[in-house]
């Protein structure tokens, strides 16, 4: 038994995935990792980290990048623990980092209401994390809604939707922004952010749609070759990325798009009306029954004070007896 122990014990020692705990924080490592938790989200963290190295080969796999480089995993518990590690007050949107200077991806767990939503953040940032293979100039070089775009086209969520306007009205009205104003960046403010990533999903999900998913893998092996975004889409497509942006705004603003966004909440919009109205409806009934039952006992009664008259008459009188 102590053998065995002793050979158990040595496995688990050995294993890079194994976790020490001390200063309230649980660390470890896997193949691409070091990673550490708070103890008390421990319940949480745990299992997407164990699931960390397989997400990242089918993503690693998906891109047709070369192996990505180690780093660290930081998992936090709130938007203050995150800011604490940035150093400055991050946009109240953020729900994680991917760092690829300073090699890290910090994970806000409190951020996402369910166990889900946390593992669908955890695997966008992977996209981020792999898509290092590019090369650090193509990175610097690739927009900030390319990045996303591909990322959210991966986790095929928008992290930010329930914040947002939807892009068929907007496109409709020809209010939405052009993507070039999110070449750098999404600014603080959440809605203006949201429609960055909505249409940068949009772009890159209309590519895939369109070209097919090798698409992705083919514009990753252009920029690893030293290309911009614009000359890869013109080698790969024929057209360059104005053209496709146009193309997708076009499809954006079309009514099909505009009923496809509406429709969804057509049936809600409905049942509150319902559910508004059908008191109204009910009392508006009622007082009309009222007003007409009214009516009907006022010609009752008009009828009957007829019949009284006439009752005195001398037709109603009775006949003399002789």
């Amino acid at each position: 038994m102590t053998l065995l122990a002793l050979v158990l014990g040595a496995s688990l020692f050995i294993s890079p995935a194994v976790a020490q705990v001390g200063d309230g924080q649980v660390r470890g490592s896997t193949v691409h990792f070091d990673w550490a938790t708070p103890e008390d989200l421990v319940a949480r963290t745990r299992p997407l980290t164990n699931l960390v190295e397989e997400d990242l080969a089918e993503i690693t796999q998906w891109l047709g990048l070369p192996n990505p480089p180690r780093g660290e995993l930081i998992w936090v518990e709130d938007r203050d623990d995150l800011d604490a590690l940035l150093g400055f007050e991050s946009p109240s949107w953020f729900a994680a980092v991917t760092q690829a200077g300073l090699r890290r991806i910090i994970m806000v767990v409190d951020v996402a209401q369910t166990q889900t939503q946390l593992r669908t953040t955890l695997r966008h940032e992977l996209v981020h994390w792999a898509m290092q293979g590019i090369g650090a100039e193509a990175m610097v070089r690739l927009p900030a809604w390319f990045h996303e775009g591909v990322a959210e086209a991966w986790v095929d969520q928008h992290l930010l939707g329930s914040v947002g306007t939807p892009l068929g009205w907007r496109a409709f009205r020809n209010e939405l922004p052009l993507l070039y104003e999110f070449n750098n960046g999404f600014g603080q403010e959440p809605l203006h952010a949201s429609e960055g990533y909505a249409m940068a999903h949009a772009f890159v999900e209309r590519l895939t749609r369109i070209y097919g998913e090798q698409i992705i893998a083919e514009m990753m092996a252009a920029l690893r070759d030293g290309k911009s975004a614009d000359t890869a889409l013109i080698d790969l497509t024929g057209i360059g990325l104005i053209d496709h942006e146009q193309e997708m705004r076009a499809e954006l603003g079309s009514l099909s798009r505009l009923l496809a966004d509406t429709y969804p909440s057509f049936f809600l919009i409905m049942t509150l009306i319902l559910l508004i109205g059908f008191p109204f409806a009910i009392r508006r009934r009622r007082r009309h029954w009222e007003r007409r039952q009214a009516h009907w006992l006022a010609e009752e009664m008009e009828n009957e004070e007829e019949l009284d008259v006439e009752e005195g008459t001398d037709d109603d009188r009775p006949w003399p007896v002789s």
